[in-house]
């Protein structure tokens, strides 16, 4: 109900499936609907918006007397009749038999005797306004202007931190890639094969490009690279991958640190030669490889998490500090002009012709792009109104309205997970690959309610005497239960997501099945905050990242969680302030998000969620260590039956299920929105981390 929200070589199958849906009301002269008196314990609400709809939305469990009618509704009953006036919702939920001594008749529709409380509230409703209208285009035809929520560091080397963005937004780039349907192809590697023993994979080669320059200034031809950082070859390569590794640099804030480690351990790359790199996979403290099955698909290909090629020469040339205090140098089609952090990022056209040029027939047709960091989303709408930008990630709520006037959409058919996952729950004691112990005891130095100790003489709450560790997946299972998720779809996605209900398994993938999800069912929910001890709620925090798109769901969770006496306060701040404390395994804060696993594109029997282990210790994780997860990713891993894989993830599905440690809420699409007076066409390589890619394929508006 709206009240709630008062709070306001493989291929891989690519699922995206959106529908716009939407309404428009109608202006009219204000009036008061009036009722005289009630007999109950009910809350009713009226909110008044513009418009001249009236609804009435009734349930009834048990039957309602009234003087010479009896009316019994077994189900949820909502009309609606347009009448002058403003819009008038009024909201009655019955539990138990109510009294009625006088009845108010509304339009002879249903008829309901209460004594209204007038509460002006901003609503959640989609605000449906006039349609925007996409400007002409302004400024120069290759120039581009695109709204960003944050412009992340733009430093030149990876372990300080370096964004991802860089080989998203065709500054970096590395080894593989995606090409449509979900084709692996070659990016700056030409070939690659698994290195065998006993039929085992242990490694790979990687035969490299031969034709690929770094950045610079005054680049010129390719017969004369001017004062370019000279030609890529492997041992860049190498280099960028051993700096990024948080299991050989330990200083490495990379962001992909962890990964690294997962799929390579702590055994660096190696350049054989200027065209041949070579990787070994990581070993368990017994000796035996782990591989990784999606290492080409996800940590060294350009659709997933990845890293950008830096160079080596320049490393050694100007040293550590000024890579860091200067903007990236790459080897992509763009190329950085300006960088400046929380404010703008200048990419042109690189001077010269790129490889790919020669490699794929694609040649960038834009000579500019122009980020800036505009985080207010009204401020994005005015300024793509006005002409001023040119395109920018709107939020789904007002996408009709930008639709109905023009604007057009681009996107990789990726959507996020936006997840609850409540970080703390360390339950792992040694790690999974080096068998070394883990130092966990600073998240059980607090006894919290969603956190469990799995310590069995931790005792908990429960009135029953359960452990800390039972009472924790009461808790977590109650807030799971707490939470609408159609609603939350409805009013702040505006239908154009998907509900979800397991962070790293898809509602939308084939393989999903039904006992996964968990019911809507506030009274249920109480019931397990009763059995854990918390009949009485209890206070707890809610962090949602900031930039990150999901401060309003966090809202509607919270709004959710009040209902049920769970009393919630959402904290929104940088996530650079965050990510420290999740990279160093000692927040217990609940956070919204879809880690790095929940994303819809995902194939199912893939290894799962090795950022709920140990496995990434070093680097990123989502603040959960969970043996369970860890072991199957290692068995999946291993496995090379996909049916066998889909089952071993089935049980962790229903493990995950039970212990409701990351439970999804909603499927989030971000598609970017353009004016199609200024771009004519932004062509999209299928992705698996980031929504939208490749600016340097644009198709300016002629």
């Amino acid at each position: 109900m709206l009240g709630k929200f008062r709070k306001a070589g493989i291929l891989i199958p690519i699922v995206a499936v959106f529908a716009l849906a939407f309404a428009i009301a109608c202006q009219a002269e204000p009036e008061i609907v009036t009722v005289e008196k009630v007999v109950t314990q009910e809350v009713i609400k009226e909110v008044e918006v513009p418009g001249e709809t009236v609804v009435v939305e009734k349930e009834v469990v048990k039957e309602v007397q009234v003087p010479g009618e009896t009316m019994v509704v077994e189900k949820e009953v909502v009309k609606t009749v347009e009448v002058p006036g403003e819009t008038v919702v009024v909201e009655k939920e019955v539990v138990k038999e109510v009294e009625v001594e006088k009845v108010v008749e509304v339009e002879k529709i249903v008829e309901v005797e209460t004594e209204v409380v007038l509460v002006h509230t901003p609503t959640p409703v989609v605000e449906i306004v006039a349609a925007i209208e996409a400007p002409e285009a302004m400024g120069e035809a290759g120039v581009i202007n695109i709204a960003l929520t944050d412009v992340a560091p733009g430093v030149g080397l990876g372990s300080a931190q370096l964004t991802d963005a860089m080989h998203y937004w065709g500054v970096g780039e590395v080894t593989m890639k995606f090409v449509p349907p979900g084709e692996i192809a070659p990016m700056l590697a030409t070939s690659w094969e698994l290195d065998m023993d006993m039929g085992s994979p242990v490694g790979a080669t990687l035969k490299i490009r031969d034709d690929v320059i770094f950045h610079g200034a005054g680049l010129g031809d390719r017969s004369n690279m001017g004062e370019s950082w000279g030609p890529m070859t492997a041992h860049d390569i190498a280099f960028t991958v051993n700096d990024g590794n948080g299991a050989i640099n330990t200083a490495s804030i990379h962001w992909q640190a962890g990964d690294f480690a997962t799929v390579l351990g702590n055994i660096p790359a190696v350049a054989v030669d200027e065209s041949t790199l070579q990787i070994t996979f990581a070993k368990n403290e017994a000796g035996e490889t782990i591989y990784d099955p999606r290492w080409n698909a996800n940590l060294f290909n350009d659709a997933a998490q990845a890293f950008s090629v830096q160079s080596l020469n320049r490393y050694e040339t100007v040293g550590e500090t000024e890579m860091k205090d200067t903007p990236f140098i790459g080897t992509g089609p763009l190329q950085v002009r300006e960088w400046v952090q929380d404010d703008t990022a200048i990419l042109d056209a690189v001077p010269y012709k790129h490889w790919r040029v020669d490699a794929e027939g694609v040649d960038t047709q834009i000579e500019t792009i122009v980020f800036k960091e505009v985080g207010e989303q009204n401020t994005q709408i005015a300024l793509l109104e006005t002409g001023e930008l040119d395109a920018a990630p709107i939020l789904l709520k007002s996408l009709p309205r930008m639709l109905e006037g023009g604007f057009r959409t681009a996107d990789s058919g990726l959507a996020g997970h936006a997840s609850v996952v409540f970080s703390g729950n360390l339950w792992e004691t040694e790690h999974v690959l080096f068998g070394t112990p883990l130092d966990t005891a600073a998240v059980y130095m607090r006894d919290l309610p969603w956190i469990g100790n799995p310590n069995p003489s931790d005792t908990g709450a429960c009135p029953a005497g359960c452990s800390d560790f039972e009472e924790g997946v009461l808790v977590r299972n109650a807030l799971a239960r707490a939470v609408n998720r159609a609603e939350i779809n409805e009013f702040v996605l505006n239908n154009l997501g998907f509900e979800a209900h397991l962070n790293q398994f898809s509602t939308i993938n084939p393989n999903w099945q039904s006992k996964w999800e968990y019911e809507y069912d506030p009274m249920k929910a109480q019931e397990l905050l009763a059995q854990a001890g918390h009949a009485n709620g209890f206070e707890i925090p809610l962090y949602a990242p900031n930039p990150g798109g999901y401060q309003e769901i966090a809202d509607a969770i919270a709004g959710y969680w009040e209902d049920i006496g769970v009393r919630t306060a959402v904290q929104k701040y940088a996530y650079s302030v965050y990510r420290p404390t999740i990279v160093a395994r000692a927040t217990t804060l609940p956070w919204v998000t879809a880690c790095d696993d929940g994303k819809s594109t995902w194939p199912w029997e893939w290894p799962k969620s090795q950022d709920h282990t140990s496995l990434t210790r070093g680097g990123f994780g989502c603040g959960l260590e969970i043996p369970e997860v860890a072991n199957t990713w290692v068995a999946v891993a291993a496995e090379s039956d996909p049916a066998k894989q889909i089952e071993m993830n089935n049980a962790l599905a229903d493990y995950l299920f039970e212990h409701a440690v990351s439970f999804g809420v909603v499927g989030v699409p971000g598609p970017i929105t353009y004016n199609p007076n200024k771009i004519a066409d932004w062509p999209m390589d299928p992705a698996l981390f980031s929504t939208w890619n490749n600016p340097e394929d644009i198709v300016p508006a002629k």
